[in-house]
């Protein structure tokens, strides 16, 4: 199985390790991310859809908190208020004399161009109350002859147009009309403006695009510019009435005259239309907004009120050519082949993103738009496959690493190469370590009695078992010496007690010897005996030997004394010796033996001790 493994890493290492191949293989991978993304589970619900209109949303109210521009020609809109609805007895459908009035009012003074946003009646009132058609009639018609008048024809959700009492098309004519069509993106947000609306009846001209037309501006197709102008006001219709009642023409003259002029309802009750940022001074504290903070949902005219200052000053937004958005998106799909670092991570999630946004408020200022939160999106794209692939070429070359050296080193060497934290070449530092010797008694004589093949199997037998336990306590492999070995607590990995562990290991591998002794006993092998000796002290510690050849390992007097007293074992009729500095480091319930002070060889007289039974582990 680690042979399937094995292999597995190594044909995705040679896939990276062909730079053409890579390159490719990385190129294709963040492309189809991309297209994913871009198109899944279609397209105007894609993630890239959703961010292009969190963008503009974004850039608007960016642009209105922090770079407000003022409108170069603000229309004036006279509306129809709540206050209006109470003044006015009559149902909004029969407010003719009072638009009549209204109309008369402005006709009086000139406007450049009148746009009317009301539906005109479906039918006659006159049974009702007679003369109300008439009323509002002639008024329109008197304001036509002065001034360009456009009337919204409505349009719902579902393509068609309400009707109108036919006297009033008539008499108007056709060219007074214009569709009342406004554009919603799959989130019934208005963000964009063409000049024509389709309906079920054909192709119209567009309310907001034929009062520009008849001012004199082009209209045309785009994203509307909710950045430019302030916050709307509006005149309420009942306050024009009293100037017209009061023949006040100079405050009539100071507000309409020559201006484009826009009549519509204003209401909460009707004719609502969700927008990127709130436009209307008078909508504060709507659902789920706070009490001084503007609603997002406005009155129909509002949307007509941007548009016109669109029209009337530098134009709508152009979104950048869908050739430079891909050229765009293509050149940010090439940093899939950068490097994974610090630098690239900076500028991906940090850099990158503060510079779209900055070039895309000064695009916006110059009627350009570009998707600055897709751009983003895309460089992040290309950014995370490369990182995935740097990973995923990381950890195939450490999994080879792994399989390669696991035999050759302990594990805990191995997990601190593959960390990082055991530096190539030369490197050595002093540490507090526990030294462990262990060694098979008489191991010559047991050599002498078996062949070359079954001392092989019983010496691999022996150190599968006793590796196992250190290993199981944490215990470190420095090397086998014959039939020895050398172990090491606290290095290179940090145990809470090195000596403690030391300790528990001796113990369990005694155990573990005993019942390898057992199966011996059975195959007709003779018995092995082993002698412990552990010792703690400071120690050098790390890759030690020549440059060319080198092995983790300790050196130092706490080494050579641990050595000593492993040899001290059969004498003194115990498997386990430690110093007295191993045993000061123990916890309480250890079972020791005393063997007081005992002469080394080449070394100075120490305080041995024995341990009979170690103390119940809290782990």
């Amino acid at each position: 199985m680690g042979g399937v493994h094995l292999a597995a890493w190594d044909s995705i290492g040679n896939l990276w390790t062909r730079r053409a191949t890579r390159s490719a293989a990385l190129l294709a991978i963040a492309i189809i991310v991309f297209s994913f993304l871009w198109s899944f589970p279609n397209r105007n619900q894609s993630l890239v859809s959703l961010l292009e209109r969190l963008s503009f949303d974004l850039q608007m109210q960016v642009m209105r908190d922090f770079f407000p521009r003022p409108a170069k020609i603000e229309p004036v809109l006279i509306g129809m208020d709540e206050a209006s609805e109470d003044i006015f007895e009559e149902p909004l459908a029969m407010w003719h004399e009072h638009l009549g009035k209204a109309m008369r009012a402005l006709a009086a003074v000139k406007p450049a161009v009148v746009g009317v946003d009301i539906q005109l009646p479906p039918k006659s009132f006159d049974k009702i109350k007679p003369g109300l058609d008439r009323a509002l009639l002639t008024a329109l018609l008197e304001l036509k002859q002065v001034s360009p008048l456009v009337v919204a024809h409505t349009v719902d959700r579902a393509g068609f147009i309400a009707p109108i009492h036919k006297p009033f098309l008539r008499v108007l004519g056709d060219e007074t009309f214009a569709i009342d069509k406004i554009v919603e993106d799959p989130d019934r947000v208005a963000r964009r403006f063409s000049e024509t609306g389709i309906v079920n009846t054909g192709t119209y001209p567009v309310f907001a695009a034929e009062i520009a037309r008849k001012a004199g501006r082009q209209s045309g197709e785009g994203l509307i510019d909710f950045s430019v102008g302030g916050l709307i006001r509006y005149v309420p219709i009942q306050q024009v009435l009293e100037w017209q009642e009061t023949n006040n023409v100079r405050e009539l003259r100071r507000l309409f005259a020559g201006k484009v002029v826009l009549i519509g309802t204003v209401a909460r009750s009707q004719d609502r239309w969700k927008l990127p940022v709130g436009l209307s001074d008078w909508e504060r504290g709507g659902t789920g907004a706070g009490e001084q903070e503007l609603d997002t949902n406005q009155p129909g005219v509002t949307i007509h009120y941007q548009v016109l200052r669109n029209l009337l000053g530098d134009g709508l937004l152009t979104p950048l050519a869908s050739f430079w958005q891909w050229l765009i998106c293509a050149a940010l799909l090439a940093f899939v082949f950068l490097p994974s670092s610090r630098r690239t991570y900076l500028f991906a999630f940090i850099v990158a993103p503060l510079t779209f946004l900055a070039l895309s408020v000064m695009l916006i200022t110059a009627n350009w738009y570009i998707p600055a939160l897709t751009f983003t999106l895309v460089l992040w794209i290309a950014v995370g496959v490369g990182a995935v692939a740097d990973g995923m070429q990381t950890l195939a070359e450490k999994n080879r690493f792994k399989l390669s050296f696991s035999g050759s080193v302990s594990p805990a060497v191995l997990q601190e190469m593959l960390a990082g934290n055991l530096s190539a070449g030369i490197s050595a530092k002093t540490a507090d370590v526990c030294v462990m010797f262990s060694d098979i008694r008489g191991f010559t004589g047991i050599s002498e009695s078996l062949s070359p093949e079954e001392v092989t199997s019983l010496l691999t037998r022996y150190f599968d078992r006793m590796v196992g336990s250190v290993h199981r306590f944490g215990g470190t492999m420095d090397k086998f010496m014959g039939d020895g070995m050398m172990v090491l607590f606290g290095a290179p990995r940090s145990l809470s007690n090195p000596c403690e562990s030391a300790v528990r290991c001796g113990f369990d591998m005694v155990e573990q010897l005993r019942k390898l002794n057992d199966e011996f006993a059975t195959e007709g092998l003779p018995p092995v005996a082993i002698g412990i000796g552990i010792n703690y002290g400071k120690v050098v510690v790390g890759n030690i030997g020549s440059t060319e050849r080198h092995n983790y390992s300790a050196i130092g007097d706490a080494v050579n004394v641990a050595s000593r007293i492993e040899g001290l074992t059969k004498r003194l009729g115990t498997p386990i010796v430690m110093t007295d500095q191993v045993k000061t480091q123990l916890p309480a319930g250890f079972d020791m033996i005393d063997f007081g002070e005992q002469a080394l060889r080449g070394h100075s007289a120490m305080q041995l001790w024995g341990v009979k039974a170690v103390a119940p582990s809290l782990h």
